[in-house]
């Protein structure tokens, strides 16, 4: 077991994460981790949310950080427990301001906008259900 999350059973702390789904001619944008256990898997922009930060600022600043776009948050589409990993994901639907897509090669080897039908065609290489299940809410 991971010391983090080892610690965090300990004292019943939940990690949180934000996520943000970003759509674009009826195109969805993924991207695709370079980093750890997760290298190689798509999923949506997003990652922890920061000491004295609410999940909407953390979702703004994946977005940009991420994918380099400013957004505009429209609703939180759901909130979902991983009760093994003790951790909760925060994902939104943000609206796309401005900005152009980015790719920091050290967090991620790729972005791309995809149909849902491509998105589903990576069964197996997502980070988890939870990536679909997000985008059927939109």
């Amino acid at each position: 077991m991971e010391w983090k999350i080892y610690i965090r059973k300990l004292l019943g702390r939940k990690r949180h994460t934000a996520h943000v789904v970003l759509v674009r001619q009826s195109k969805f944008l993924l991207v695709q981790e370079a980093v750890g256990g997760i290298r190689g898997l798509w999923g949506l922009p997003g990652g922890g949310v920061k000491r004295n930060e609410t999940a909407e600022m953390a979702a703004v600043r994946e977005a940009k950080e991420e994918a380099g776009f400013d957004i505009k948050l429209l609703k939180e589409l759901v909130a979902i427990e991983d009760k093994k990993r003790g951790n909760v994901r925060h994902v939104f639907l943000g609206e796309i301001k401005g900005g152009e897509l980015k790719v920091d090669k050290t967090e991620h080897m790729d972005a791309r906008w995809m149909t849902m039908n491509e998105v589903k065609s990576l069964s197996g290489k997502l980070r988890g259900d939870w990536v679909i299940e997000s985008l059927i809410l939109v």
